[in-house]
């Protein structure tokens, strides 16, 4: 798997006249590595990035062209801005400010992590998920919005919350957005099969994930998806392949 996104994305950021590479260590001054990168050396910086970040958040997103994208434009900067740095140092300080990006992944992990508060009072967390009917239209298209309104105004009634089971102290994470499934990206291939059932009716670039309570250590727990950041706020609105029949 990793040959093959590697190869992806060499395809997509090498030229063929700079293949050859030097190589770079994360402890290397930043703004030294950049200026001499080969193509190559880019392709492995980017796929380094992606894989510390996700490392350090736990989690484990899809590595793709348009991630390698941002990844070496957001290091070309931060590496601009502090020409005394390393990469390391570089990277580290971009993880540590990562919850504060609305609609980030760190920063979507840091809202779940309040469910895992034993005194967190799931039920009025949840309710304040509730997507309002406008806030439905801007992420789905008529017909199929129009069933959703109804769907979540019957599933958000008073009382019901979501949560772990006992035990369930971490939180697995897997995100994109709605255009991106939309293209269908191949980040769409980390959510439930029924996405492809509503993949035509997604609209606007809302980041958009699913996720687990689980135990440390385990891959399988309570699962939910269609935890969508819109109107500065996260908004549930799950399983909306459902009301298709």
């Amino acid at each position: 798997m990793r040959k093959h996104l590697t190869a992806l994305l060499a395809a997509f950021l090498i030229s063929p006249t700079t293949l050859s590479a030097e190589g770079f260590h994360p402890s290397e001054n930043c703004f030294e590595i950049l200026n001499r990168a080969s193509d190559v050396d880019r392709v492995l910086l980017a796929a380094w990035v992606i894989g510390y970040l996700d490392k350090q958040n736990g989690n484990a997103t899809m590595v793709r062209i348009d991630n390698a994208r941002t990844v070496l434009g957001n290091v070309s900067e931060y590496c601009a801005q502090n020409q005394g740095a390393t990469l390391l140092e570089v990277v580290a300080a971009s993880q540590r400010s990562a919850p504060d990006l609305p609609g980030s992944p760190a920063h979507a992990r840091a809202f779940l992590h309040q469910f895992l508060t034993p005194s967190a009072d799931r039920a009025a967390m949840t309710a304040q998920m509730r997507p309002t009917e406008a806030e439905i239209r801007a992420v789905y298209a008529a017909p199929l919005a129009d069933r959703l309104i109804a769907a979540y105004a019957e599933m958000f009634k008073p009382g019901v919350a979501i949560g772990p089971n006992p035990g369930q102290t971490e939180v697995l994470l897997w995100g994109s957005t709605t255009d991106a499934l939309r293209a269908g990206a191949p980040a769409l291939a980390d959510f439930p099969g029924g996405y492809k059932e509503v993949q035509g009716f997604l609209q606007g670039s809302h980041p958009i994930f699913r996720f687990k309570f689980v135990e440390p250590g385990e891959q399988l727990g309570m699962a939910f998806d269609g935890l969508i950041f819109i109107n500065n706020r996260y908004v549930l609105m799950p399983k909306p392949w459902r009301v298709m029949n």
